[in-house]
């Protein structure tokens, strides 16, 4: 497929829309590689999430399953360089599962574009309605904070990816949504979502923060296109806005803690690009990942 640049004609330029995905047909190359997704990899994805006791901690009506994966140790040079003050041990990638079956789900929602799978999509169906009973009254989800860490939400923005986690569900719920017109988990996420906003802003009486693992500021412009709701392009503008701005979050949410917020084992905050506000930085710095998200 090519494509040529339009004469000028003086006219406004149009702000940039991707294609939803249904309408794109891929061939070739990449064709064969979403059909090995289509065909094996959506359904190994769920299989790993069972059994690694994902659904377990999703479920309400099952018990807790504690904590599987036990919290980081410092390495030899960290226990040298921060003894007590190690601050890698408020984190397990146990808190970031969500984020896992958000991506599993995304991940299928794209499978069943190229091939019907009408037993996945049943496995999806009954993941989501699990979200469904987990979610609180006000809207707030994360079966980490809810299951296992009840009472610390909004106390770790800057390690414990609960906006991350948030930001992945938001995607797959869009990506199911597009996929088979089924809405149940993006009215579960706009939900969400309108917590977060109460929770988090400029305005007075909110916390003035944001992720330390950008993802959901790519997310909810996702939700802003297919809900046409534009708060939701307004909360992931806030977040892009007061990321790096002084007094810095981080610190003060380090503070409220009892932490020093010194001892952050990462040293600087140009690991989650934080370090100065977005529209200054002239430079790629910090976690790969973590900067790809906040770029796109």
């Amino acid at each position: 497929m090519t494509a040529s640049p339009s004469a000028k004609t003086g006219k406004p330029k149009l702000a940039f829309r991707p294609l939803p995905v249904p309408q794109v047909d891929v061939h070739g190359f990449w064709g064969d590689r979403a059909d090995a997704v289509a065909t094996r990899t959506a359904d190994i994805l769920y299989e790993r999430c069972v059994e690694a006791r994902m659904l377990e901690q999703i479920d309400p009506d099952r018990p807790s399953p504690g904590i599987v994966i036990p919290f980081h140790s410092p390495s030899p040079d960290e226990a040298d360089r921060q003894g007590a003050e190690f601050t890698g041990s408020t984190v397990t990638t146990q808190m970031f599962w969500d984020s896992d079956l958000g991506k599993t789900i995304e991940t299928a929602a794209y499978s069943l574009y190229r091939r019907k799978n009408p037993e996945l999509e049943k496995k999806i169906d009954a993941v989501i309605d699990m979200y469904g009973k987990l979610q609180q009254e006000d809207g707030y989800l994360s079966s980490w904070y809810q299951r296992i860490q009840p009472g610390k939400r909004w106390t770790n923005l800057r390690d414990c990816h609960e906006l991350y986690c948030a930001g992945h569900l938001i995607e797959g719920a869009v990506a199911y949504y597009q996929a088979t017109g089924k809405r149940k988990l993006l009215d579960i996420m706009c939900r969400y979502a309108d917590h977060i906003a109460s929770v988090l802003g400029p305005e007075p009486g909110k916390k003035k923060g944001y992720c330390g693992h950008e993802e959901i500021e790519l997310a909810l412009v996702k939700l802003a296109r297919v809900t046409g709701e534009r708060k939701y392009m307004e909360l992931a503008k806030y977040f892009i806005d007061q990321r790096g701005q002084q007094p810095h979050y981080f610190d003060e949410e380090a503070r409220a803690r009892g932490a020093d917020p010194k001892a952050y084992h990462f040293k600087t905050y140009e690991y989650s690009q934080s370090h100065i506000p977005v529209r200054e930085q002239d430079k790629v710095v910090g976690h790969a990942v973590r900067a790809m998200y906040l770029y796109s």
